[in-house]
């Protein structure tokens, strides 16, 4: 009796152990970043986009954007102190980085003053102040075939940008 007993007990140890075995093996898909992964990314946005009723412009430089406010002032010049409200995520909808850690939600800055990706410099500057936008930017004018941190290669990046404010000049940043 003793010896079914402990043999019971074992055997329950050991399919216990199977299952945790099992139920810890690593069945995520390896995902492959590629052009192709990117360029499905983004015409699956810009559908989306279009299915919510919103037309979809490129820039020169080739950032998608929709405006989502147009805004109704000035443009951001050479030398202007600004302050947006933003928010920036991937296609799948992870959201990576975000102006709410900012005093007030705002970051300001002086775009002549601050290195930033191309497509985000672009994106700026088709806002008009109080207008806001969504931005779709292709790797090549963000962080390319090598990705940047969390960021990862052949990833086209996607920001919801406010243009808050255009400050004069002598405000202090």
């Amino acid at each position: 009796m003793k010896k079914l007993k402990r043999n019971l007990r074992n055997s329950v140890l050991a399919i216990g152990l199977l299952s945790v075995v099992a139920c810890s093996k690593d069945d995520t898909e390896q995902v492959v970043y590629s052009p192709a992964k990117e360029a499905a990314e983004i015409n699956s946005l810009i559908e989306e986009l279009t299915a919510d009723g919103y037309d979809v412009d490129t820039t020169e430089t080739g950032v998608y954007y929709t405006m989502l406010v147009e805004g109704d002032g000035n443009y951001v010049q050479p030398g202007d102190s600004i302050g947006i409200s933003y928010t920036g995520s991937f296609a799948n909808g992870y959201s990576f980085d975000s102006s709410s850690n900012q005093e007030d939600g705002i970051w300001r800055y002086v775009p002549d003053h601050i290195t930033l990706i191309e497509g985000f410099s672009d994106a700026v500057s088709h806002l008009r102040e109080g207008g806001s936008g969504k931005f779709i930017i292709p790797s090549a004018l963000g962080y390319g075939p090598n990705g940047y941190y969390i960021i990862p290669p052949y990833t086209p990046l996607i920001f919801e940008i406010e243009l808050v404010a255009i400050y004069p000049d002598d405000t202090e940043l």
